[in-house]
């Protein structure tokens, strides 16, 4: 007959899985959004297609981590904190999943040329946003291990900063930055970049609920 206390081991040993498996999908993000602006700003195309491959790497990551905690629902039947803990996983996990998909989809424009259309200008811009898109990603992590929803705040502020870039950019592009096709390519690599930070801020606001708010 099994203990209490070797059931315990044997859950805790079951959720650091899942803290494990969280904190490798973010590594994965922060380094694909990192490889993307670079890939992009230098018009390094084989870079490019580097981020794309690698985005199945995050998805199978995506599929462990759903079926890890599904077995541990299936069998522990957890209750208070681990439950919050596990349905907070739940949520961020596709957060995350999509964000990487955000940035394999820059990582591909980047494949396909479109840096060696960008101005000077423009290529400033993209590592501004870039650079925002990053620092919202690490605060996101750091939240998250670290467990400290009061963060939010410092991520409002920063996709406020994401959203002021967003808009400029649109307005360069209206200007007639770059041709018709171009453009159109760069208006949606704005909108992955804005839409990343959006994700940053969602995942730090699952921590409240997390921390039984």
């Amino acid at each position: 007959m099994i203990s209490v206390g070797a059931v315990r081991s044997r859950f805790r040993r079951n959720l650091d899985v899942v803290e494990s498996q969280v904190c490798r999908m973010f590594e994965l993000l922060q380094c694909s959004l990192a490889e993307a602006t670079l890939a992009l700003t230098s018009g390094d195309e084989a870079r490019g297609r580097e981020v794309v491959e690698g985005d199945a790497a995050i998805d199978d990551l995506d599929h462990q981590l759903e079926a890890s905690i599904v077995r541990i629902l299936h069998r522990e039947s957890p209750v208070a904190g681990d439950l919050r803990y596990l349905v907070t996983v739940l949520r961020v996990a596709p957060e995350l999943e999509r964000s990487a998909d955000l940035a394999e989809h820059i990582a591909a424009r980047a494949a396909g040329g479109l840096g060696a259309a960008l101005t000077p200008e423009l290529i400033d811009h993209v590592q501004r946003m870039g650079a925002v898109a990053e620092k919202m990603w690490a605060v996101a992590n750091a939240a998250w291990c670290d467990r400290t929803p009061g963060a939010v705040s410092e991520l409002e502020l920063l996709d406020d900063q994401m959203d002021e870039l967003h808009d400029l950019l649109r307005e360069r592009l209206q200007a007639g930055a770059l041709p018709l096709g171009a453009a159109v390519e760069m208006a949606l690599v704005g909108r992955f970049y804005e839409r990343l930070g959006d994700h940053a801020l969602h995942v730090t606001e699952r921590l409240v609920y997390a921390a039984g708010g």
